[in-house]
């Protein structure tokens, strides 16, 4: 079964050589890498050009984001499945064959099968690799389930430890190309969503790239913006599977995450509107612990201007 390994690539002339490398290196040997270039200005295109061949192919377009150039390597692609991967991260050289066996196994085209995921900073080699929150060893036969657990901080959603079928993929639709922050979030709770359920493969894992200038690290007032189109979208997939008072409080918990985050007047006036569009009153966390913990993290007054906001809108 052909797999596809898109990796989106944006000034990347300092990763990209290992990156490609690690790929090539994989024990499943029925894949192509297919790689697009957005825009860089420094010497990526160039260094990625050199490892063309029947399996590695690299296209390059204007800057418009990784979630074009993601799009454009889908639709390059010809792989069953797809391994999306950042251009500074790395596989295990297991990662690939383990999660197709066991897709394989399944015999579900609908069906995703998830890795475990390790932080690193510089040389994988030689730096020590921290467990990151992962994928639950758990099966999730309900996908509601996963996103559940995700709006509740118990996982974190990255697009490089999923292998799907195309198919799946195609269902769906592509990357949210207006978005500059968690668009893998935003994407994969739609993939999720519409899948039959979530396998974790307890062989092989991704190695991500701990670095401070990360685009994730950024929070500019279009990051912010682009959080908050994501977290809608996201929220919309949850109470869309299921309208329960558990779903919809964990797509509260959701907001409430990047209110203590951004500590912006725009995201908190927004997300109190959607947390009050959701069935809850913010001014409830006064007569339960939740109080405690939202004021300790909070603080009095920014609880107070949530209520302000609350009551206002």
């Amino acid at each position: 079964m052909k797999v596809s390994v898109l990796i989106p690539m944006y000034n990347a002339e300092k990763y990209i050589s290992a990156t490609i490398e690690n790929v090539l290196k994989q024990t499943w040997s029925d894949l192509e890498v297919i790689i697009v270039d957005d825009g860089s200005t420094d010497n990526s295109y160039t260094l990625a050009k050199q490892y063309e061949s029947e399996k590695v192919h690299v296209y390059k377009q204007i800057n418009k984001g990784a979630s074009a150039a993601r799009n454009l390597a889908f639709e390059k692609s010809t792989g069953e499945l797809i391994q999306y991967l950042d251009a500074d991260d790395f596989l295990s050289f297991n990662k690939i064959e383990a999660q197709v066996q066991l897709h394989t196994k399944i015999n579900d085209k609908d069906a995703i099968i998830a890795s475990g995921i390790l932080l690193f900073d510089g040389d994988v080699m030689e730096t020590i690799c921290i467990p990151h929150r992962q994928m639950s060893t758990s099966y999730y036969n309900k996908p509601i389930d996963l996103l559940i657990d995700i709006c509740l901080e118990k996982y974190i959603v990255q697009s490089s430890i999923w292998l799907v079928h195309r198919s799946l993929l195609a269902r769906v639709g592509g990357w949210n190309e207006q978005l500059t922050l968690n668009d893998d979030g935003e994407y994969f709770f739609r993939v999720v969503g519409q899948s039959s359920g979530v396998y974790f493969c307890s062989q092989g894992a991704v190695f991500y790239r701990n670095t401070p200038q990360s685009l994730s690290k950024q929070v500019s007032q279009k990051a912010i913006e682009s959080q908050l189109l994501a977290t809608k979208v996201m929220t919309q997939v949850v109470s869309g599977l299921e309208n329960s008072k558990k779903a919809r409080a964990a797509c509260v918990n959701f907001y409430m995450q990047y209110i203590t985050r951004f500590h912006s007047d725009y995201y908190n006036e927004c997300a109190t509107k959607e947390i009050r569009r959701l069935g809850f009153n913010i001014n409830t966390f006064k007569k339960d612990k939740l109080y405690k913990v939202a004021y300790s993290i909070l603080g009095q007054k920014l609880i107070k201007k949530l209520s302000k906001i609350y009551h206002r809108g």
